[in-house]
């Protein structure tokens, strides 16, 4: 064969070509066949590759070793194949096929080339080579033209394409290889186009993903690319991830429109990869996508997180719990539906994942794909650096519709109701909020009446079912949209409010929520400083205080003293504001402050040693001077009378939110402790009844279980229900599973991701304003034996009011999880600590120790030494 029927420029391709230029070659023909943007080439058949193995100067040995390859993997395949890829580049090519290419890269008259490899096997039915073989990019020359030519030929030799073929049944002898010569494009933007989500396999999607230059940074995987999710229809964007902003809503639609036009050519999904110049768009090469993903149940597409649910219930939760709030979900799914004027849907709100409440967050998602202002924020400004929320967040945009649950939302009713929903949202005035308050206060106070030890076991599961009714109808009236809106809405519209009003004044919005007084959480952290003030007042005391007693022995003796007495009203006064609070504070297993005095203990002992090293009552008095002084500054540089009335009116209810949002969710946790009460005494008598083994067994049955049992009607056996409970909620307790779920967690196949510990500087979400350099203090569990001393820097997995104690000394805080609202950050902003949450693996790259800044302006912290 002559060498230059081995040479077939672009034009002169054919279908019928495939078996001598491979499927990619072909592919690049049949679209510039069709008028689409490709730039020129020329292609060398395989043919050429054959006469240049042929003329091998070790022919002989290497036809050997081709013969031997894939009988036998006794030898060394990997040394063998480096042989045959080192002599198939180091062997001249045949003079008259070095002319020919010659006289068409002349012809090409391109500045820099793109040498692409094209198999004569490449992209079969059921087989897919794409990114076994070489492409080389930026030739200048003849001669790298040349040994590029044949280091494409050699990539058919490496380990990865010898094993695919190896497992998929290819004879080696007869594989061959094309190669493309392609002007290359200097890209300014570049990238592939999916016309089938490749993750998916949904037909109706669109994905293209675009870097900055060339795109072998994006296919190798060495850059985060900007990722385009569009409609195949209308090509409606519908999810946009930005690494570095590369293309605009019109260019992807542009770019989607050829694609979609390449694949009515070829007739199946393609992988395409682009390039643009100066505005202009090319296609480099198109190959079906023939890897397809498997069919999925719709179970195994949800979304389970557990964000929102870590910081109020961190732990396995027990059956009694779990019970609890199942019978709320019903009812406050409805109370947000008719709000939001969407159907009701039959889709669990949360549900258990390795014995954890985990939220449906699809569902979330697919209600707010309904609502243009909350579809359009950047929720990536949420995620600070922890991987699973951003993770998440990218799920959630690029999960297709119908992966997600079906919401139907009535347009006409939300608009019938848009008056209502107005009048009802100015109508949520501070006085109705506080009535709400008074409310659930006025229920607590009879339940703190209640003597669960004179009733019967018939009584109190009567008394337990009343106290679920109660609890469930304030959650229910509290938690809707009206009334959080105090709570939540505010804060947000405040700060943008004030970083366009007031952009001199950094952190202003927050700075003007410090030390607003009666946050009863706060509170709780002042009250305990307070018991401990008292106590370092007299050598005595502090003496007795500080001694290794239990609170027993030490009740006793305060006893005996006039200031002892006194300590014991101000404990007992404590306890009674305070003491329903703990870590996970919602399971019901769990003891509260006033269970556990010797843990209270503790924290007095600790506060006593940082007594002259930190004044948090001075400092809470201070910051609200400072506070007030702001606020008349703001007032004053707001000139315009407007907008000085739209500042206060802000103002008022953004901090006015901020503690009602804390004293409810407070005032609803303390509903709780009336409920545990009963329990307990329901699970001795059942003991005593020798119906459950232990008082606490009880928390391992279901309600529905305990009313049959009570009345002596169980026909089940309840003793080996609760074994096989407690030793399953032993195994969750060994397992901690990831943030983030998607379909069903298999604790077998579960592998944590390696975290990176050698970083120097770890990005969050500013929550408190303020920097601070100390020592680190790395807590864990809000119930153990760690204190954190004045000066330290908190640093935690997440934090619950159990964890306001450890905020008092401490200066400055930093959590793997929370949020704007969440009880850490108002609570670290109340008493004007430094703060940033979403600091992804905080807890396992900082140590005990270690100096730390916090930056709660920036969102960063940066390990010192």
């Amino acid at each position: 064969m002559r060498p230059e029927t081995f040479i077939i420029p672009l034009d002169g391709i054919k279908d019928c070509d495939q078996s001598v230029i491979g499927a990619k070659a072909v592919g690049l023909a049949r679209l510039k066949r069709l008028g689409l943007p490709v730039p020129d080439a020329f292609c060398i058949a395989a043919g050429a590759y054959r006469t240049h193995i042929n003329s091998l100067s070790a022919n002989a040995a290497v036809n050997d070793v081709f013969l031997s390859l894939g009988k036998s993997e006794n030898f060394d395949v990997a040394g063998i194949l480096a042989m045959v890829r080192q002599v198939i580049v180091d062997s001249p090519m045949d003079a008259s096929l070095v002319a020919e290419i010659g006289l068409r890269y002349r012809k090409l008259a391109a500045e820099c080339l793109a040498v692409r490899s094209s198999a004569t096997a490449e992209d079969l039915p059921g087989h897919s080579f794409a990114g076994l073989y070489d492409t080389y990019l930026g030739i200048a020359n003849l001669e790298d033209c040349l040994i590029a030519i044949k280091k494409c030929w050699a990539s058919l030799w490496t380990e990865r394409a010898y094993s695919y073929r190896q497992k998929n049944g290819f004879d080696h002898s007869k594989v061959e290889m094309a190669v493309i010569v392609q002007s290359l494009i200097p890209a300014d933007v570049a990238g592939v186009i999916f016309t089938s989500d490749p993750v998916t396999g949904d037909n109706n999607r669109v994905v293209i993903e675009a870097c900055l230059g060339l795109g072998d940074a994006l296919v190798s995987g060495k850059v985060s690319p900007d990722r385009v999710v569009m409609d195949k229809k209308g090509l409606n964007v519908l999810s946009r991830t930005i690494s570095a902003p590369c293309i605009g809503d019109e260019t992807a639609q542009e770019l989607a429109k050829l694609a979609i036009k390449a694949e009515s050519e070829f007739g199946c999904p393609q992988d395409i990869e682009w390039a643009i110049r100066q505005g202009k768009i090319f296609l480099l090469q198109s190959r079906p996508i023939t890897t397809r993903p498997r069919a999925t149940s719709w179970e195994d597409r949800q979304i389970w997180s557990c964000f929102a649910a870590r910081e109020v219930i961190p732990d396995v939760v027990t059956p009694a719990t779990f019970s609890t709030l199942r019978s709320f979900e019903k009812k406050l799914s409805k109370s947000v539906s008719d709000v939001l004027c969407i159907d009701e849907v039959n889709i669990p709100i949360f549900d258990l994942v390795a014995g954890r409440v985990y939220f449906n967050a699809g569902l979330w998602a697919a209600v707010i794909r309904h609502f243009r202002i909350a579809r359009n924020l950047d929720w990536n400004e949420f995620a600070g650096s922890e991987p699973e929320m951003v993770k998440l967040i990218e799920k959630l945009r690029n999960t297709p519709t119908e992966n997600l649950p079906k919401i139907r939302r009535n347009r006409v009713r939300s608009i019938l109701r848009l008056p209502l929903l107005t009048a009802s949202i100015l109508c949520n005035t501070r006085r109705k909020s506080q009535s709400i308050l008074a409310n659930v206060r006025k229920i607590n106070e009879k339940w703190a009446c209640l003597d669960v030890s004179s009733l019967s076991a018939e009584r109190l599961m009567d008394r337990l079912t009343e106290a679920v009714a109660d609890l469930q109808e304030r959650i229910v009236n509290v938690f809707n949209v009206f009334c959080m809106f105090y709570g939540m809405a505010y804060l947000p519209i405040f700060e943008v409010v004030c970083r366009r009003w007031l952009p001199d004044e950094q952190s202003c919005a927050r700075r003007l929520l410090a030390g607003i007084g009666n946050m009863e959480d706060a509170e709780a952290g002042l009250d305990l400083w307070r018991l401990a003030v008292k106590v370092n007042g007299s050598p005595a005391f502090k003496e007795l205080i500080l001694s290794n007693a239990g609170w027993d022995i030490l009740h006793e003796e305060l006893t005996k003293s006039s200031p002892g007495e006194e300590f014991l009203i101000d404990w007992s006064r404590f306890m009674k504001a305070h003491g329903h609070h703990c870590r996970g504070e919602i399971e019901l297993y769990n003891r509260r402050w006033s269970e556990t005095p010797d843990y209270i203990l503790g924290l007095i002992r600790s506060y006593l040693g940082s007594m002259d090293r930190t004044n948090p009552l001075e400092n809470y008095k201070r910051l609200s001077a400072e506070r007030e002084q702001l606020a008349q500054n703001c007032r004053r540089k707001l000139i315009n009378p407007v907008k000085r009335a739209v500042f206060n009116h802000l103002l008022v209810r953004a901090q006015y939110g901020s503690v009602f949002r804390e004293n409810i969710k407070s005032e609803l946790i303390k509903l709780m402790t009336p409920m545990r009460s009963i329990l307990l005494e329901l699970g001795r008598k059942l003991a005593a009844g020798s119906l459950i083994a232990d008082c606490n067994d009880v928390f391992f049955l279901k309600f529905e279980e305990l009313g049959p049992l009570t009345r002596g009607q169980s026909k089940v056996d309840i003793k080996e229900i609760i074994a096989a409970r407690q030793t399953e909620y032993k195994k969750w307790q060994s397992i901690t599973p990831p943030n983030l779920i998607i379909g069903k967690f298999d604790p077998d196949r579960y592998v944590p991701e390696e975290v990176k510990a050698d970083v120097q500087q770890l990005k969050g979400l500013a929550v408190s304003p303020g920097v601070v350099s100390g020592k680190a203090r790395v807590i864990l569990r809000a119930d153990d034996n760690e204190q954190v001393q004045a000066g330290e820097i908190l640093v935690a997995p997440f934090t619950d009011p159990g964890w306001t104690p450890y905020f008092i000394p401490a200066a400055g805080i930093v959590m793997e999880q929370g949020g704007l609202l969440s009880h850490g950050a108002i609570v670290a902003r109340e008493y004007g600590i430094p703060a940033v949450v979403n600091v992804g693996n905080a807890t396992k790259i900082i140590k005990t120790g270690q100096t730390i800044q916090v930056d709660g302006d920036g969102g960063v912290v940066r390990i010192m030494k």
